[in-house]
């Protein structure tokens, strides 16, 4: 049976609203995610932080983002724009917001032999990301075949929109466990109506029908599992 549920809200970095999309309840996460979150920030952002054993993926639906690091990085993300930075054996950085910033942020897990690679940092314009549309249906990869965004773990990530009645299939790579997320609207999968702000996820499934009849955006974060345990610490400094 399908289970949506509703994600939960709370605050994060400097007065910055974040809808927890992962981890979901207490289920067994069998993905390499270990955070996905849908962010909206009004001035602040996520100040000073040293994390590592994993990588961070940032990507705006709108607003700008200033990220520093300590291996020198210095770089605004504008609208539809993504970086990704691998913290590794560790990293201290800072996402800050001078106006408006609206998007997700997304926690991949580095398996055992890669945790203490050393960190790196990646930015990429909207530009450099593929994206296929029809008058109903548009289709951008952040993730995926023909992205030039590279984690170092097997994922999809996909930004899709739906307008007015619509059709999108998913055919879920083998091996691949996610989760899907409705950002606006609403869609329906297997006669089950998810809306805004409600997420799903599919463990064994091989691909995802959903439709819209009003138009909606959806989240698609799918990944092959390393074999290793997927548990968050929240062992990391704020400066």
């Amino acid at each position: 049976m399908l289970d949506a549920f509703q994600v939960n809200t709370t605050v994060e970095g400097k007065s910055v609203k974040i809808k927890r999309i992962v981890p979901a309840r207490k289920r067994n996460n069998k993905t390499p995610f270990l955070r996905i979150e849908h962010f909206n920030a009004q001035d602040g952002g996520f100040p000073n932080q040293v994390h590592h054993g994993f990588e961070g993926l940032f990507y705006l639906f709108s607003g700008k983002v200033h990220h520093e690091d300590s291996i020198g990085s210095k770089v605004d993300i504008e609208s539809g724009g993504v970086e990704l930075f691998t913290t590794g054996a560790g990293l201290l950085h800072a996402e800050l917001v001078e106006h408006k910033a609206h998007g997700i942020r997304i926690w991949i897990d580095l398996p055992d032999d890669k945790k203490h690679m050393p960190p790196s940092y990646q930015r990429f314009e909207v530009g450099a990301l593929p994206e296929e549309s029809n008058s109903s249906i548009s289709v951008r990869t952040i993730v995926g075949k023909g992205s030039p965004v590279k984690p170092q773990l097997n994922v999809d990530i996909f930004d899709i929109t739906l307008s007015g009645k619509s059709a999108y299939k998913y055919n879920i790579p083998e091996k691949f466990n996610g989760f899907l997320y409705v950002v606006v609207g609403s869609i329906k999968i297997k006669g089950k109506v998810i809306n805004a702000s409600e997420t799903v996820y599919f463990e064994n499934e091989r691909d995802i029908a959903m439709l819209s009849n009003t138009g909606a955006r959806v989240l698609i974060c799918f990944g092959e599992p390393h074999g290793g345990e997927v548990e968050f610490a929240q062992a990391y400094v704020v400066i």
